[in-house]
């Protein structure tokens, strides 16, 4: 039995392992999954006071239930016979005397994969919600493929199923945040390669209260009349988008782990059944099964079921019709346009007149009033001048000023646990850090609707760690898309007139400065967080100059590092002392792991990121290029791998070949470090990308740029930093692949030379911000 275990209450885990000791049929072991670190004392007392083995698994950090439950099914199947059940548990249900007995006996059928069963809700203290939580959610109780990707029906702590199972299961497909959960990725493969059975029975209590991961839900989501307008519409189209999104990746991860079972001979031929799948595996469907799903769902009285798979017709439909407009209007068009005129510029030189449709002469207005052109027949609308107006800049809600108290408004693009990359995390973590020093923290997403409210939260908790019990009480989640509630004039959000904005990105400074202009906010001035030079990010134009004038605004600066802060310091846009702090590098995480020797070809690893200028890809490959022909380094002495974004194998003349792996997963990345001997990573801009770093301290020798006072040499032996030209950066790698490996004691890097620690960072700001964000000072 796997149990996974993030602060329990005593009490209530108390009695689901009670319950657990009460079955007829006992279980062998507990693998109990310590996700929050901290309460395996507790977890092993309970279990020894009523007499079950139990076997600790102590991960290295908090997991979220869907890594926890990963980590407990490896350990199940590591400690396990090859027959064994497996059975899930959460740590505060109430399971039935006959919840295993009654599963085992199913489970005696060969074709039958997973049993679950019915649950009773109850409240925190145990008394009785609703007799059913199928009845409660209206869950179908034979659902197809198709039809658990439109909703799951299966409850993870109601599961019994084989280990084969489990080991089929493994590794689970990664994700940042949550956005799926195990429960259902074990019956979709359940049900893809056997039958998954039902008791209709409730054979478990299924606990209600605040701390539930995923709790019970009654009633459908229903549309309103706002939401068809254009800006909500937008917003509803890109949720389901989401959903349908994770549907077809889920979809192919199922159809490639069973594909990949049948190879190995862990599957018979024959066994997998997966047609369901099959339009979110066609490259070009239109997604007309999703339409007859529809359908069907609503003459059986699923209106809600039949939206979902509506939705997904929409949205599969929309892709192939969007990709067939592109292709024949702006893509056809478009080259034949640029082809046409290249030709003209042949001979004679000069453009002839446009021609639209109908075979009338186009020409746009005149000045020449002596010599007037013909008018244009109208043939296309005009376009609103706010068209031509960066809709990031303006606050896409507004604030009613009825909460009771002020706090740190944290102004991010975006709360999806999927799209907060490091910029966004960092922001989030200092929300987070605020928030355990007793500040009330709003954080609004500014860009793009949360997809998932519950997942954006679970992934600010699981980001809070130890301080998530206290920290999140003071920290609510906000969509400025969606706002709160909807007033007159769109989104509303709860605010305080003291409120204190802090900034993370350049067009979030604009949204910061015209609402404390164009509302009462008593704090005129906003925070801002800089982590880079944003105007470089684009060509010179109105974007650079926005991203410029945001650094001439109203704000107290906090930089991500000191050669940040010593750019913007040389261009005179802050003081000298102004508040930095170094990069959350774990950098123990990197210097720990050890190396092994090496056997065949030296491993080069790329930063490479095509699509990001500021990493100059075309540089990287420049220089890689002089650096294998000068050193003549053939397939037989180096192989080259490039992390970060996919790309197409780039070949080089020695004969050499540079494969993508794209983004590694996050646990993976240490492990694969130990294995690299050279790295290449490049970063045009006075901020350090972490990168180069955690190369250094994983005993890499990486070669990266200089910019202006940047030089990350001069934080250890193992990096060397180079002018940014292909002829540098080629005789830097010359001299990293004549170096011998890199000692052990030179992985141990020194950060301080980069600003505060982070949390010293947040004592400071959090000092400032209380004078600021005192309800009596606000009133006053």
């Amino acid at each position: 039995m796997v149990l996974a275990a993030f602060r329990p209450d005593p009490a209530q885990l108390e009695a689901q392992l009670a319950s657990i000791a009460g079955q007829s049929l006992r279980p062998a072991q507990i693998v109990a999954v310590i996700a929050d670190l901290t309460s395996g004392p507790l977890v092993e007392e309970v279990a020894a006071r009523h007499g079950l083995a139990c076997h600790l698994v102590l991960p290295e950090r908090g997991l979220d239930a869907p890594r926890a439950f990963a980590a407990g099914l490896a350990a199940a199947v590591e400690h396990s016979a090859p027959d064994s059940l497996i059975a899930l548990s959460d740590q505060d249900d109430i399971w039935h005397p006959e919840r295993l007995a009654r599963g085992a006996a199913l489970l005696e059928d060969p074709e039958i994969q997973l049993i679950h069963s019915d649950a009773r809700v109850v409240d925190a203290e145990g008394a009785e919600l609703h007799p059913s939580v199928f009845a409660l959610e209206r869950r179908m109780r034979a659902p197809s493929l198709r039809d658990l990707l439109y909703r799951n029906t299966v409850t993870g702590m109601t599961t019994l199923f084989r280990r084969e199972l489990a080991e089929l299961s493994l590794p689970f497909p990664g994700q940042s945040g949550v956005h799926f959960y195990h429960d259902l990725w074990l019956a979709l493969l359940a049900t893809a390669t056997g039958r998954v059975a039902l008791i209709e029975e409730p054979l478990v209590d299924y606990r209600q209260h605040g701390a539930n991961a995923v709790g019970a839900i009654g009633g459908a989501r229903r549309l309103r009349l706002w939401q068809f307008r254009r800006p909500a519409l937008r917003i509803w189209l890109r949720q389901r988008a989401t959903s349908y999104a994770l549907a077809r990746y889920l979809a192919r991860c199922v159809q490639a782990r069973v594909s990949e079972a049948v190879i190995s001979g862990r599957l018979a031929p024959d066994k997998p059944a997966t047609h369901d799948l099959r339009p979110y595996l066609r490259r070009r469907g239109l997604g007309l099964p999703h339409l007859t799903d529809s359908l069907r769902l609503a003459l059986h009285f699923r209106g809600e079921l039949a939206s979902i798979a509506a939705s997904q017709f929409t949205i599969a439909a929309g892709r192939l019709l969007w990709s067939l407009r592109e292709a024949l209007t702006e893509g056809l068009l478009g080259a034949l346009s640029r082809f046409d005129t290249r030709l003209f510029t042949l001979s004679p030189g000069i453009a002839p007149p446009e021609i639209d449709p109908a075979g009338n002469v186009v020409r746009l207005p005149t000045p020449d009033v002596q010599h007037p052109q013909p008018q244009p027949k109208p043939h296309a609308q005009p376009k609103p001048s706010a068209a031509f107006v960066d809709t990031r800049k303006t606050p896409s809600w507004t604030p009613k000023f009825t909460a009771p108290e002020p706090a740190l408004a944290l102004l991010v693009p975006t709360l999806n646990p999927t799209e907060a990359f490091a910029g966004i995390a960092t922001a989030i973590d200092i929300g987070i850090g605020l928030a355990a020093r007793g500040h009330r923290v709003r954080m609004i997403a500014t860009d793009l609707p949360m997809a998932n409210p519950a997942a954006s939260r679970a992934f600010v908790e699981d980001r809070a760690g130890q301080a998530g019990s206290q920290a999140m009480q003071r920290i609510s989640l906000h969509c400025g898309l969606t706002g709160d509630s909807n007033g007159p004039d769109g989104p509303v959000i709860a605010q305080h007139v003291g409120d204190v904005y802090l900034a993370t990105a350049w067009w979030t400074a604009h949204v910061a400065q015209t609402l404390t202009r164009r509302h009462p906010f008593l704090n005129p001035q906003f925070l801002y967080l800089i982590q880079d030079f944003e105007p470089n990010f684009y060509a010179w134009g109105t974007t650079c100059a926005d991203a410029a004038a945001s650094y001439t605004m109203d704000y107290l600066p906090v930089f991500n590092t000191t050669l940040l802060r010593d750019h913007f310091a040389h261009l005179g846009l802050c003081a000298p002392d102004a508040l930095a702090f170094r990069p959350s590098i774990e950098v123990e995480r990197y210097a720990r792991g050890t190396r092994l020797p090496r056997n065949g070809p030296r491993r080069l690893a790329l930063y490479g990121r095509p699509e990001v200028e500021r990493n100059m890809f075309p540089m990287a490959i420049e220089a890689l290029e002089g650096f294998l022909t000068a050193e003549g380094l053939g397939p037989n002495d180096i192989s080259l791998v490039s992390v970060g974004l996919r790309h197409e194998p780039v070949a080089f003349s020695t004969g050499v070949r540079l494969e993508s792996l794209g983004k590694l997963p996050w646990a993976e990345y240490p492990d694969f470090l130990l294995g690299v001997d050279l790295a290449l990573s490049l970063m045009y801009s006075p901020h350090p990308s972490h990168p180069p770093l955690e190369m250094a301290a994983s005993g890499v020798r990486v070669v990266t740029n200089r910019f202006g006072v940047k030089d990350l040499g001069r934080l250890s032996p193992a990096i060397l930093s180079a002018e940014p030209a292909p002829e540098a950066l080629a005789a830097a790698l010359s001299q990293a692949w004549a170096a011998g490996p890199v000692p052990e004691h030179q992985r141990q890097l020194d950060l301080t030379p980069l600003g505060l620690p982070l949390d010293a960072m947040i004592d400071e700001l959090s000092a400032g911000l209380f004078p600021l964000l005192k309800p009596e000072a606000s009133a006053a």
